[in-house]
């Protein structure tokens, strides 16, 4: 199979890297955005989760990664529900994990297991951890952050293709973890992450189509339309097709006020909802002639920005609908 890749380019892949795409579970994830409910308001805004997984498998590939690691990272977003994240603050997880939490049981329900099970390979599907590509602690760099981090910014034109090219051509894999080899590069990724959560993140219209999916989906939930397992299963559009097939005006009416003519603003003393989220704040690290460390520690810049999106992140966001 030849896949083409809008960041990572043309790749030839094993029969069976291929038969994992074209399983019913993965192919879901071509319906599942990967902002959640944003794309009802950011029309531009069609990143899916597909994409995203394959990404990380061919950046994992890149730099050398193992197939065990490459398969673990083309699956370990599969159960990512309807809406992506909307569905943490549907139940309250502040830690933004649920897919996380269903992982395992949407893994062994799934068509996945019998493409592995005849297949040489083995993946420790309870402690993708250990795949240090794919995961790392916050705040250090990993193959999940690059990609989702390069292919929104890419796709909503805030970066180009030669800087998306640039920036991979300056990371190397020592002891398991991407590092960065100049600090130039690594002041560029923070400058641009900064754009990232202001422009993406906790773009105003995005932290909009959160809140309101979230109230449209406790509805839903607490009238019995829907069930949490609808969610697991469904894909975005048949999610937002069952709801418009239920005939509630009250949900009807909600679901209208979903649109990308939207017009919300930041108004902290005038404010119709407050929103928090989970903290998403990156310090790469750098190879410096002091070693490996992370560029907040050689350059004061990177504090600064660091010191920004946490103090954002803990206000949260107050916004004030315009129209809606």
């Amino acid at each position: 199979m030849i896949y083409k890749d809008i960041i990572f380019g043309e790749f030839e892949l094993e029969d069976m890297l291929a038969e994992l795409i074209q399983t019913k579970a993965m192919q879901r994830l071509q319906g599942v955005h990967q902002a959640g409910a944003a794309y009802l308001v950011h029309e531009n805004w069609t990143v899916n989760r597909l994409e995203h997984s394959i990404g990380v498998m061919l950046l994992i590939r890149r730099f050398g990664g193992t197939i065990e690691e490459q398969i673990a990272g083309l699956l370990h977003d599969v159960s990512h529900t309807s809406f992506s994240h909307v569905v943490d603050y549907l139940v309250g997880d502040k830690k933004e994990s649920y897919h996380d939490q269903i992982f395992m049981d949407t893994i062994q329900k799934s068509d996945i297991l019998d493409v592995i099970s005849s297949s040489k390979y083995r993946v420790e599907w309870s402690n993708l951890e250990k795949y240090t590509l794919l995961e790392q602690p916050s705040p250090f760099l990993c193959a999940d952050r690059i990609d989702y981090f390069l292919r929104d910014m890419q796709v909503y034109g805030y970066i180009s293709s030669g800087e998306v090219a640039s920036f991979l051509d300056n990371l190397i894999v020592l002891d398991g973890r991407f590092i960065v080899k100049t600090e130039e590069a690594g002041i560029w990724y923070m400058r641009k992450y900064q754009a990232y959560v202001e422009n993406v993140l906790l773009d105003t219209r995005n932290i909009y189509s959160a809140w309101r999916m979230t109230r449209i989906l406790r509805y839903a939930l607490d009238h019995n339309y829907i069930t949490l397992n609808m969610l697991q299963v469904s894909t975005d559009s048949e999610m937002m097709a069952h709801l418009k097939s239920v005939g509630d005006e009250s949900l009807m009416d909600a679901l209208a006020t979903l649109h990308p003519w939207v017009s919300v603003t930041l108004n902290e003393q005038k404010y119709d909802f407050h929103m928090t989220g989970k903290t998403r704040i990156i310090d790469p690290l750098v190879a410096s002639g002091e070693g490996v460390l992370p560029i907040s520690k050689i350059n004061e810049e990177a504090r600064t920005i660091i010191q920004f999106l946490t103090k954002r992140y803990e206000n949260g966001s107050f916004i004030q609908l315009i129209h809606v």
